[in-house]
């Protein structure tokens, strides 16, 4: 070979080399970086970021919510193919005034996702009205003690709140006062109240403040214990597929005692088991059905080679204010 022709050919594989190099380099994951959010306002803001392509197709997303696990994100925009650095957003709408929100962007292409930094941003409050009480309710209560809770939306501005109390409804004592953030959705807010005496009707209110004024909720009642133990009724009849797949199906009601209502009492689990002797053959539990205090428990049980007959035991499990009860146990059969 000429030495022309050497040179040529090296040339060529030169030129060769560096356009793979060239290609090789840039083909690369998007370069994305979240930034400070823009036009706040009570319901909507911008959500901004920067995005370099590297040379290959790129779209963009903003994860957003009100924690950094995010749940939502907005549709898909294209950042374009170019090779440096071009700045995006996307305009938030439908947001909820005085809630902070985190955000980051996302960019995508052929060779891979690149995810920004979390950011967060709080939308503005209107401005503050007087605060508003939506309810309030006893919580729980014991021989000597009580939960007070009231729903209160804080109207814009920072609130406090405090709970007055006695036998009559004059009241004679208040809590201590309590505070709630700015923002204008209903906060659930409870102060525990002890020393109490027992099997006493006692009357409270709630009273909360921010800087456009004062608010009194109405007059509500609560009991104190110690309260008679409750009644849990049972009854088991086999399932009628009980050849192929025998089951039994218990089913029973909570009889609350006088002085507990249904919200307090009706809460918690109830367990059965069907037993042959000392052995347990199955066993289930369920939670009461708030607001009527039923339950219903399908189970599959088997009795042992032999036998006929299982005994079956059914216990409330309690809750805060009602102790544990048995129902009396009795014997039933697949045939």
């Amino acid at each position: 070979m000429s030495t022309k022709r050497r040179l040529t050919a090296a040339a060529c594989a030169a030129f060769a080399l560096a356009a793979v190099t060239a290609t090789t380099a840039s083909a690369a994951s998007p370069t994305a970086s979240t930034q400070a959010a823009a036009s706040v306002g009570q319901t909507a803001v911008t959500l901004r970021g920067a995005v370099d392509p590297n040379g290959s197709a790129t779209t963009y997303a903003f994860q957003w919510g009100s924690n950094p696990s995010y749940g939502q994100q907005t549709p898909n925009r294209s950042a374009g193919s170019g090779t440096s650095g071009r700045e995006v957003s996307f305009r938030l709408r439908g947001l909820t005034p005085g809630t902070t929100y985190h955000y980051r962007i996302v960019a995508t292409n052929a060779d891979g996702t690149t995810v920004g930094s979390d950011r967060s941003v709080r939308t503005d409050l209107p401005p503050a009205t007087a605060p508003t009480i939506l309810s309030t309710a006893p919580f729980s209560p014991y021989a000597n003690s009580v939960t007070l809770t009231a729903l209160v939306n804080p109207g814009g501005a920072a609130a406090t709140y405090r709970f007055q109390f006695g036998t009559t409804n004059t009241y004679g004592a208040e809590t201590f006062a309590a505070s709630i953030p700015a923002g204008v959705q209903p906060v659930a807010v409870r102060i525990p109240l002890n020393g109490l005496q027992e099997r006493t009707t006692y009357h409270f209110r709630a009273v909360v403040s921010n800087r456009r004024g004062t608010v009194v909720g109405p007059d509500v009642t609560f009991t104190t214990g110690p309260f008679a133990p409750a009644m849990i009724g049972a009854r088991t009849r086999p399932g009628k597929q009980r050849r192929s797949h025998p089951y039994f199906v218990t089913t029973g009601v909570l009889r609350l005692p006088a002085g507990v209502g249904v919200a307090d009492g009706c809460t918690g689990i109830v367990g059965v088991r069907f037993t042959n002797g000392s052995r347990t053959v199955a066993s289930r539990r369920v939670r009461l059905d708030p607001g009527h205090c039923s339950y219903s428990l399908r189970v599959r049980a088997v009795p042992p080679a032999g036998k006929s007959k299982l005994r079956v035991r059914v216990r409330f499990y309690g809750n805060s204010i009602l102790s544990p009860q048995d129902a009396r146990s009795y014997l039933v059969s697949l045939k």
